[in-house]
């Protein structure tokens, strides 16, 4: 009878103690409440990607995994990649149960790496404490993370991503100026040309039929329309300049048919706030234009949308 009540009395004292170490997790600073969203934030790239195995997967091997890769090393070597597919099959759609272990480190070590490298190259890693990210991080996947309001923390988080993405952007746009052959157009765009077509020049109404890559002010492509070609036999991309953003309206004014352009574009003249003013960089490749209508083809209505 002791026996049995020492053991339930180390029990007890076992859950205090570890529901204690909980408590003892004090977001003091800006910069502690600021991690710890940041780090939430990456686990629900995991937890809210639509995985219907995800309950199965085990989460402290991915907690695990992600605390081990917050550094430069890459994503996943050859035996993470191995072991992702004999988890899920070559396709996706499997679920082996005997990797379900080196497979959940995988994730977490995948996370990790995504998380370090994407701040690194925004160059704010000094303003991100990592103890309390993995703390956030882990939180989140076991959906306890509560030391930050909801509404305060993507206030923040929002708040501290534009600021980088403005500064971000400053640079892009001063190192663009310093390129051989680009000139500064309206609204600060800088417009590079690699070769100078030989054909005419739309208006902002036109259509226009160009083939660009899209990268951010880092440098990470973000879209590539060669690829949608190569990949899904898609003709060049047609759109109406009265239709994009305004600095792809602007820019076009300035260049001529058959031409390969570069544009460096401020934030306030690509996607705004709607992406956390992020300054864009386009590579086009100009191959035609037309009256409004001649390449841009509208979509048929489905019935009662008319």
């Amino acid at each position: 009878m002791r026996k049995i009540a020492f053991v339930a009395l180390v029990a007890i004292l076992a859950s205090c103690g570890s529901k204690n170490a909980e408590e003892t997790i004090v977001l003091k600073t800006f910069k502690d409440k600021l991690s710890y969203s940041l780090g939430a934030e990456q686990a629900k790239m995991i937890t809210e990607a639509g995985d219907p195995n995800l309950d199965r997967l085990n989460f402290d091997d991915i907690v695990l995994g992600f605390n081990s890769n917050l550094n430069a090393k890459e994503a996943v070597d050859a035996d993470c990649r191995n072991s992702l597919t004999k988890l899920y099959g070559p396709y996706g759609q499997d679920f082996d149960t005997a990797f379900v272990k080196k497979g959940s480190f995988c994730i977490g070590r995948i996370a990790g790496s995504v998380f370090y490298t994407g701040w690194s190259k925004k160059g704010v890693l000094d303003q991100i404490d990592l103890e309390m990210a993995k703390t956030g991080f882990k939180h989140a996947l076991l959906k306890k993370d509560t030391l930050v309001d909801k509404q305060v923390s993507m206030k923040m988080m929002t708040d501290f991503l534009v600021s980088v993405n403005k500064k971000s952007g400053d640079k892009m746009l001063a190192a663009a100026k310093k390129r051989p052959n680009t000139r500064v157009i309206d609204g600060g765009i800088v417009l590079e040309t690699i070769s100078e077509g030989t054909g005419g020049t739309p208006t902002a109404t036109s259509d226009i039929a160009a083939n660009y890559i899209l990268t951010s002010s880092e440098g990470d492509t973000i879209e590539n329309s060669f690829q949608y070609k190569a990949q899904n036999g898609q003709d060049i991309p047609a759109m109406n300049l009265g239709q994009v953003i305004q600095g792809w309206t602007i820019a076009f004014q300035q260049m001529k048919k058959g031409g390969k352009y570069r544009i460096f574009v401020p934030w306030n003249l690509a996607y705004g706030e709607q992406r956390n003013c992020e300054s864009l960089t386009f590579y086009i490749e100009f191959n035609d234009f037309g009256p409004q209508g001649s390449l841009k083809k509208e979509e048929p209505q489905m019935m009662g949308q008319q």
